[in-house]
């Protein structure tokens, strides 16, 4: 996803009493898209929040003249759907974390060097977070209209059967969509629909759209050493009229060739699959077979796919709840939870848990100076590296826009260190890009029982460490100090 081609969607007013600030901040935000207005004063700013409330609010805490809860009970009371984002001093951050159940998505530091483009930074995760919790949203819409339809299709099947009981064995739908809802994944599903059709030569071909193939992977009636290797690679000029073609039940002249040169299909019959119009494949048949055959298959076929459809869609809104979509690891709600098992887990089984936090360093002049599109793909490539030197047992996740957490269960910190700094120096030695582009990370590191006491601590332990050791120039590790008055719950062999 990027965040530029829906940023129009988005309203955002920027209250401050500084011209300069405000001035910029909001060309600014213009420039990245957004429907960005300026107000200096609060009364101004109530009057356009009653005519045309925006999405965010972005506001020095140095502008309000009263308490802060009474600014944002005025807000609120004009529209309580309303986020904010706070620019404040370090040492007020504690306080408005108090706020986070009131419509606050961050909290900005006011120092001066880079304010803008943090401001334009937190606008986009937080516009980001709203567009997908949207989007989350209209997928479960789309998750139930498909199971309505999958019930009607279960009504009308049953109906058909039912005046068919006379001429043909009754099947029983209930129990064959309960045998297609039992799939472990996309592939068992097709696999089901090809045992349950009729005795026909029938090939399933994979879309692979980023080279523009379609590639045999299951087959009825031909052994499977037969379509190892089998697939077409489509011109740029047959992708353009793919959809429409198969909306008319044709395929592309070289695909058609390709059938009847390798199957002996004369003439190809063809049945798309999609999930969430998404082209996932197509199965291929001869249009010779007997009209009961093709009836059956293509009845088959439209059970199988409502049930495909409806598989995809579940899958794809349960990634959505755990998956951070640039890095493609783990969320900050997942990673509060794994962290939370883990510690309860370190308590039952007497064994330490650390927690190492990653950030690039030079994170904003990265963004500034090469743009989002790079800042992103630095990001998943420092990723992959991480988890490609991870353990089977780790887990990593993305905790921060400029923050990835490794757990790192049955390991103390003495053996979280060396991690640490084995994985600092293969970053460091690393060419990422095409440009062959040098990067460096600081590390935190933190065990529990250790160096603290609770999940909640390990994590802000990780992140007080990786804060230290960002601050002084970054490029290296930094393991957490324990206070004098820390006395681990049970004590830990050193690796």
């Amino acid at each position: 996803m990027n965040i530029r081609d829906h940023s129009s969607q988005f309203s955002v007013f920027v209250f401050t009493t500084g011209v300069d600030l405000g001035a910029s901040a909001k060309v600014y935000l213009s420039q990245a898209g957004y429907d960005a207005y300026f107000f200096q004063d609060v009364q101004t700013l109530e009057e356009r929040v009653k005519e045309n409330a925006p999405h965010f609010i972005v506001f020095a805490t140095s502008a309000l003249s009263g308490a802060l809860s009474d600014f944002v009970e005025k807000i609120h009371g004009h529209n309580d759907d309303i986020k904010f984002i706070a620019i404040t001093s370090i040492s007020q951050f504690d306080i408005l974390a108090q706020y986070n159940n009131h419509g606050f998505v961050d909290v900005i530091s006011d120092e001066v060097a880079a304010l803008e483009s943090r401001i334009v930074w937190s606008v986009d995760r937080a516009c980001e977070k709203l567009y997908l919790t949207y989007q989350n949203e209209q997928l479960f819409d789309d998750l139930q209209k498909t199971t309505a339809e999958k019930e009607e299709v279960h009504t009308a099947a049953l109906s058909a059967m039912k005046k068919a009981e006379e001429k043909a064995p009754i099947v029983n739908i209930s129990m064959r969509i309960g045998e297609y809802r039992s799939a472990a994944s996309k592939e068992d599903l097709i696999q089901k629909y090809l045992t349950h059709i009729p005795p026909v030569l029938c090939v399933f071909f994979k879309f692979l759209p980023s080279v523009r193939s379609f590639v045999a992977t299951h087959a009825q009636g031909i052994p499977a050493s037969d379509i190892q290797g089998v697939g077409v690679q489509l011109e740029s000029n047959d992708m353009k009229e793919l959809g429409s073609q198969l909306a008319m039940g044709l395929l592309p002249a070289r695909f058609n060739e390709m059938l009847v040169e390798a199957f002996h299909l004369n003439p190809p019959k063809a049945l798309p699959l999609y999930a969430h119009h998404n082209l996932e494949g197509i199965f291929v048949y001869s249009g010779n077979i007997q009209p009961e055959e093709a009836a059956l298959l293509g009845e088959e076929f439209s059970l199988m796919s409502v049930c495909y459809t409806n598989f995809a869609l579940e899958k794809k809104v349960d990634s959505l709840e755990v998956q951070d979509f640039v890095t493609e690891l783990y969320n900050r709600n997942y990673y509060s939870k794994i962290i939370t098992d883990e510690v309860s887990r370190s308590r039952r089984v007497k064994q330490p848990v650390s927690v190492v936090k990653v950030a690039l360093d030079d994170f904003y002049e990265i963004e500034t100076s090469l743009g989002e599109a790079v800042r992103d793909e630095l990001l998943k490539s420092v990723a992959t590296v991480i988890v490609k030197t991870s353990r089977s047992n780790d887990v990593t996740c993305r905790t921060a826009a400029n923050e990835m957490a490794m757990v790192l269960p049955h390991c103390s910190k003495k053996g979280a260190a060396l991690r640490a700094e084995r994985l600092r120096r293969i970053i460091e030695a690393t060419s990422f890009l095409d440009n062959g582009m040098k990067v460096s990370v600081s590390l935190g590191i933190s065990e529990y029982p250790s160096l603290c006491d609770s999940a909640k601590t390990l994590d802000e332990s990780a992140s007080k460490a990786l804060m230290h050791i960002a601050d002084k120039g970054g490029n290296k590790i930094c393991l957490y100090k324990a206070p004098d008055s820390h006395k681990p719950e049970f004590e830990v062999t050193l690796d």
